[in-house]
């Protein structure tokens, strides 16, 4: 059955949700068993930093908790004793907007708890970053940002392989991080990059079966669907963003294309390598 990942894109939906002391646990596990659930959240309890930094205004105090920086993706974790109104994404110092991809928030105690994953733009990637985590009091129209500085986690392991297909040739690298594994994979085929839009607006008789997304198998047994599931039509082809959770076996891997008609062809497996970060 196809199955295709989109992403979470949640600001504040809430919920009422059992939760003790945030010492008992990271706040990212908590939202497992919820409609917040991710695969890498329980990764995510393991790697982040801890913070705790927090700031008091208005009666309320807001506090990040954990958060991670790898790549150009920002995680945090942050919990509020009362209402706030927030920001979806976060914000750098200099008011660059890092714009949310995932996340969800949970009422507790009548505050609330809440988790994001922001992606900074290129020109604010940087080995250390200070970001900001803003909001306001209801009641006031005062912005109040609540300011943490991360050092970057690069990615040093990379996963390359490419593979010919009916009609179509492929080639991908995908970045192995702390939290999970991305990349792209690109399709060049005129012929699907013909039908693919065709297909998603869900048109009849469109010739070409498309390949809709990429499987990650380990030794022909499967590890993940694609996390992310997006894609971009190009002039020649398609280019799938793709996302799967933390690796740490790297061994046996292989993309395995799934079309919308015929299903997996696992003949068809992109064969995946391990390269280190100066043959990227």
């Amino acid at each position: 059955m196809l199955k295709k990942a989109v992403s979470m894109i949640l600001a504040v939906s809430l919920l009422i949700f059992a939760f003790s002391a945030a010492a008992e646990g990271g706040l990212f596990s908590k939202f497992m068993e919820t409609e917040y659930e991710d695969e890498r959240l329980e990764r995510l309890d393991e790697v982040a930093d801890v913070l705790s930094l927090s700031r008091t205004e208005g009666g309320v105090t807001v506090e990040v908790c954990q958060a991670f920086y790898e790549g150009d993706r920002v995680f945090i974790a942050y919990r509020a004793d009362g209402r706030i109104l927030e920001q979806d994404g976060l914000e750098l110092e200099d008011g660059t907007y890092a714009d949310i991809v995932a996340g969800g928030s949970l009422e507790q105690d009548g505050g609330v708890i809440g988790w994001k994953e922001c992606v900074i733009p290129e020109e604010g990637v940087a080995e250390s970053q200070t970001f900001c985590l803003v909001y306001r009091i209801p009641g006031s129209d005062e912005k109040q940002a609540l300011k943490f500085t991360l050092k970057q986690h690069p990615a040093d392991r990379y996963l390359m392989g490419s593979s010919a297909g009916e009609g179509y040739t492929a080639w991908t690298m995908l970045s192995l991080g702390a939290v999970d594994t991305k990349g792209r994979v690109l399709l060049t085929s005129p012929e699907q990059a013909a039908s693919w839009l065709a297909w998603q607006e869900g048109l009849e008789g469109i010739g070409t079966d498309v390949i809709a997304c990429w499987n990650l198998y380990r030794n022909g047994e499967l590890v993940s669907y694609d996390l992310d599931g997006s894609s971009e039509v190009l002039s020649d082809g398609v280019g799938f963003f793709t996302m799967y959770p933390y690796i740490e076996d790297m061994e046996g891997l292989t993309l395995v294309p799934e079309y919308s008609e015929a299903g997996e062809k696992p003949e068809e497996a992109i064969v995946l390598e391990t390269v280190p970060a100066a043959e990227e």
